[in-house]
């Protein structure tokens, strides 16, 4: 019984120093996180500016960036969005609480809770980047939560 516990363990040693010594083509890397993407809906979710009053001001972003959201006529809700001192971006309403920009730079969600408190997530468009190194960063979506308001 001794002698098979102890071939048994040994065995399992083996495997242990084995997987450890795998050649890099046999490692599997698992993706942290999702691919995600800016997209369009198939239908806008009319808003009025009453509706959309309550969404408009400052946001302060997980990466310490402030998002800005704004109407422009009291008339319809013609609404825009901008991040920082950054360019604005026209948005139409896809949701109660969602929002993406026409030219697909942005998508928002704006959880405003019964409590005042504000969660919810902004997508951004990163252009492609030429590093130092001549590497190229492609142009990605980045996710970032809103921190507060």
């Amino acid at each position: 019984m001794k002698t098979w516990i102890l071939a048994g363990t040994l065995g399992v040693c083996a495997l242990l120093a084995n997987a450890q010594s795998l050649p890099d083509s046999q490692t599997v890397v698992v993706p942290g996180g999702r691919l995600q993407t800016i997209e369009m809906p198939v239908h806008k979710h009319f808003m009025t500016a009453e509706r959309f009053a309550p969404f408009r001001g400052g946001y302060e972003l997980a990466n310490g960036q402030v998002l800005y959201l704004r109407n422009a006529s009291s008339i319809g809700a013609i609404m825009y969005a901008r991040i920082d001192g950054q360019e604005e971006h026209r948005i139409v309403a896809t949701d109660n609480n969602s929002f993406v920009a026409l030219d697909r730079q942005l998508a928002m969600r704006i959880d405003l809770r019964d409590d005042g408190s504000v969660g919810g997530e902004v997508l951004m468009l990163v252009p492609a980047e030429k590093l130092a190194s001549g590497d190229i960063v492609p142009a990605h979506v980045q996710s970032m939560g809103l921190a507060s308001r």
